[in-house]
């Protein structure tokens, strides 16, 4: 390294590759799930009083609220997400305390200050919950949260056990928006996940859905299973987009290190997930099929068929707007802080019964930080990064420092240069969490000059 400046060694550190396919071979691997969640705990002693001061403080712009139902039915063998089986006698108890929980919020500053623009019932399951505690959650919701009245309310579910019902339930509770983790059409790979429908039920139970016509309708795929050839995957997409979908997301499979895929690959017991190249061509393959069937593009990995669909609580996420959270295994922000709800059923319900917040962990950053850091990860997910928004939260010095990393990457075939705008080329929009992840991380080692031995890729 002799001869070599410590700021151009830092900057290399992040460069791709320009001596093969970009799409496939860019960076050796990927730097992150998603990118700009890094962020130093704070000590646990101080969780309740933080998070009281966050709480005390109006909230401005554009915020969502994220309500998460613990229980599944069954365990996907990917799901990093699983919390615990469901049981009714559990249910009843948890959707009493959850509702305690909107309620203990409801005249905080955080919560009344303005408008909550997209709710999000995540999990879990949220159609695990019966009828009535689906249309209680939502009831609760309505009255304890502000809503917009254009808010985009989300009730994330799987096919199977989501009947009439509780359909009914959630329209009448407010919900305008189903995301419906349908993941593969083909039985056989939805089997090997430990999906319980077959193809034709999945197909017949979306046929009863977006009959409603009262909500949009979005479905998830993904691309990279074991035994997911790329036939496969194409027929997934070709499925998808001839179906009167409102939306759809073509996800890259994450192998989280603690899910059972993961065990179930280290002992042998199943064959390997596809790897980076084989993923790289998925995903080409997924933008060609939507793309000649028209398909409007909302994100790197969102398309919508309708104009209903607006994908608004995903962007807001990206973004790193303000999210409130409610229930067993939630995550929000605030002010630049990150919190994190107990995961534990149990220790949950007592903190709710003690008139508490029950918090697993709180992160802190700047405020500013996060307006940077939402910049960046916001446009990398619309594939465009806008330079003179970035100048002005960043200070035109610091920007410019940034530019010998967009040309690197431009000749490595990953972004092409558009006035003030960075654009990523179709191998960029598949690395666009590396870049994202590695932007921040430069970003930090030169506000921080002694930080970047200690800094992972």
């Amino acid at each position: 390294m002799s001869g070599v400046s410590p700021v151009s060694a830092v900057i290399e550190r992040f460069y791709a590759r320009t001596d093969g396919d970009p799409l496939a071979g860019a960076f050796q691997k990927k730097a992150a799930v998603h990118a700009g969640m890094q962020m130093p705990n704070l000590d646990v002693t101080k969780f309740q009083e933080v998070f009281r001061a966050l709480m005390a403080r109006p909230r401005s712009g554009k915020s969502a609220a994220y309500i998460s139902i613990p229980f599944c039915k069954t365990r996907c063998l990917y799901c990093g997400f699983f919390n615990r089986f469901h049981r009714d006698d559990l249910e009843a108890a948890y959707v009493d305390a959850l509702i305690g929980e909107l309620k203990q919020s409801s005249s905080d500053p955080a919560v009344t200050s303005g408008p909550v623009h997209a709710l999000y019932l995540g999990g879990g399951t949220p159609n695990a919950l019966s009828a009535e505690n689906l249309r209680r959650v939502l009831d609760a919701a309505t009255c304890y949260l502000p809503l917009a009245n254009d808010c985009e309310i989300t009730v994330e579910g799987r096919i199977h056990g989501f009947g009439q019902d509780k359909i009914d339930a959630c329209l009448e509770g407010g919900a305008n928006r189903f995301s419906i983790g349908v993941q593969s059409f083909d039985t056989n790979v939805r089997r090997s996940m430990a999906r319980i429908d077959d193809r034709e039920s999945v197909l017949q139970a979306l046929e009863r859905l977006m009959a409603t016509d009262q909500a949009a309708v979005v479905i998830d795929l993904v691309y990279g299973f074991p035994g997911q050839t790329m036939e496969i995957w194409e027929e997934d997409v070709r499925t998808a987009a001839s179906l009167a979908l409102d939306g759809a997301d073509l996800y890259q499979l994450n192998v989280l290190p603690h899910s059972e895929l993961a065990k179930r690959m280290a002992q042998g017991a199943i064959e390997p997930a596809a790897d980076m190249t084989r993923q790289a061509r998925m995903f080409a393959q997924g933008l060609d099929v939507m793309e000649a069937n028209r398909w409007r593009r909302l994100s790197v990995s969102h398309w919508g068929r309708t104009t209903r669909e607006r994908n608004l609580y995903n962007q807001l996420v990206k973004n790193k707007a303000h999210i409130l959270a409610f229930g067993c295994g939630a995550g929000g922000s605030l002010h630049g802080h990150g919190y994190f709800v107990e995961r534990d059923l149990e220790r949950y319900l007592d903190s709710i019964r003690e008139g508490r917040k029950p918090l697993a962990m709180v992160t802190a950053r700047p405020d500013t930080d996060r307006e940077v850091t939402g910049a960046i990860t916001g446009g990398f997910d619309v594939a465009a990064l806008n330079l003179q928004q970035l100048a002005a939260l960043l200070g035109t010095e610091l920007l410019e420092r940034c530019l010998p990393l967009f040309e690197q990457w431009g000749k490595a075939g990953l972004l092409e240069q558009s006035g003030h705008w960075v654009v990523l080329t179709r191998a960029g929009q598949f690395w666009n969490v590396t870049m994202a992840q590695y932007l921040l991380e430069y970003l930090a080692s030169l506000r921080e000059p002694t930080m970047p031995a200690a800094m992972g890729q």
